[in-house]
């Protein structure tokens, strides 16, 4: 998966939270792209989660 679609993936999950964009996000983001695609580097998800958030 490409970080583009990585990072649309968290635009997106944040979006339809209903909650305001907060850095104590980021460990929830991780688990729930965890389960969805356990094939992805959790290290790569949590640097572009942690971007967006900021």
């Amino acid at each position: 998966m490409s970080d583009i679609a990585i990072q649309s993936e968290i635009n997106k999950l944040i979006r339809e939270s209903g909650f305001q964009k907060d850095q104590k996000m980021l460990c929830s983001i991780t688990r729930v792209f965890k389960m969805r695609y356990p094939s992805l580097d959790n290290l790569r998800v949590c640097k572009l989660a942690n971007e967006i958030l900021k």
